[in-house]
């Protein structure tokens, strides 16, 4: 088949090295046309993310295998070839299409299961396609790899469950309350967790977001990013009543929200339900809150056995989508042993 990977990702290279050959939108369709006229590649198509650079190409017989692509990577970018030698990672024929269905299907990503790798996959071929930098073999190839994709979304559980503290959040906040949308949230310091956590939150369409912090400005500073309002620290117990959802992930070596103010809160409600997540250590809200009816507390350790219950779950749906890629990938290099063309078939 004379088809070749070359890519350096996460889990060979330093974001420092990643960055130096990374191919930004504006310089993809110089490099794709450079790499085509580069010696002996006959085909190519570049996949770039802030995770990994990846060239595929198809070589003529006989041509050293990772040379001309190790020494574009190195030109375009301007960079010694021996410096990036040990980052370096080459695959051929059949194990550079397991693994090109095993990038799409988020098998090689940093968190498996991802959706994102699939759409850049998809983007990359199109460019690619766009510019006739792909013949008959990488387009046959890479309208299989998306098949796959596909596939391995369909008939496993690859993507089910959250596999990070702030989305474990939502998917015990979507437990407790039937929506997310016209949900009052209360952010409780600065901490980047917490952050994260009311962005979920804020992407999947909670209304208002509070922001409370001991400096003000701080406050005020994170309020801005979602479009949200700022408050006072000693006014958190009064705005208890008026949230849903309370994140809080301060340094204070004390309870920040007692069992008291939690319960009066919930009152003040009609016992409508209050979710606390608590991401502080030392823990922020007094446990004991959880006693009371209507009100549920999570911890950052409760937040981590969902998320580790998830990754769990992904791990064994991996297992399901390499026994997909298996055979597909047994089905393309069959094709190409028999001397078969690629069929005459536009993408579903």
């Amino acid at each position: 088949m004379n088809i070749r990977v070359l890519g350096i990702n996460h889990k060979t290279a330093p974001i420092e090295i990643r960055e130096k050959v990374s191919f930004p939108k504006a310089k993809l369709d110089r490099a794709l046309l450079a790499l085509k006229n580069r010696g002996s590649v006959r085909e190519n198509l570049i996949l770039s993310t802030c995770n990994r650079t990846e060239l595929y190409a198809v070589v003529e017989n006989g041509a050293s295998e990772g040379d001309p692509l190790v020494s574009f990577l190195a030109d375009f970018h301007g960079l010694d070839p021996r410096q990036l030698s040990q980052y370096i990672y080459e695959k051929k024929d059949r194990d550079a299409v397991n693994h090109l269905f095993e990038v799409v299907s988020s098998l090689d990503s940093m968190i498996v299961g991802e959706t994102q790798i699939f759409g850049q996959v998809k983007d990359a071929y199109f460019r690619a396609r766009s510019l006739n930098t792909l013949g008959r073999t990488l387009d046959y190839i890479f309208e299989e790899a998306i098949r796959v994709g596909k596939r391995v979304r369909t008939e496993t559980q690859i993507g089910k469950g959250a596999v990070s503290i702030s989305t474990a959040a939502i998917e015990l906040a979507r437990k407790i309350f039937e929506t997310l949308e016209g949900k009052t949230v209360l952010i409780i310091g600065a901490g980047k967790i917490g952050e994260m956590t009311v962005k979920n939150l804020h992407s999947r369409g909670v209304s208002t977001i509070l922001v409370a912090n001991r400096t003000l400005a701080k406050a005020q500073e994170l309020a801005r990013i979602f479009g949200g309002r700022a408050v006072a620290f000693d006014d958190l117990a009064s705005c208890l009543e008026r949230c849903d959802i309370i994140i809080s992930s301060t340094n204070a070596p004390h309870f920040v929200i007692s069992r008291d103010q939690a319960q009066a809160a919930v009152r003040a409600r009609d016992n409508e339900p209050l979710f606390f997540i608590d991401l502080g250590v030392p823990r922020n809200i007094d446990p004991q809150a959880n006693t009371i009816d209507n009100v549920y507390v999570y911890n950052i350790d409760d937040l981590a056995s969902v998320r580790d219950a998830n990754i769990r779950e992904r791990m064994a749906a991996a297992r399901d989508a390499r026994a997909i890629i298996a055979q597909c990938v047994e089905s393309v290099c069959c094709r190409f042993s028999a001397g078969g063309r690629r069929p005459e078939r536009a993408l579903p």
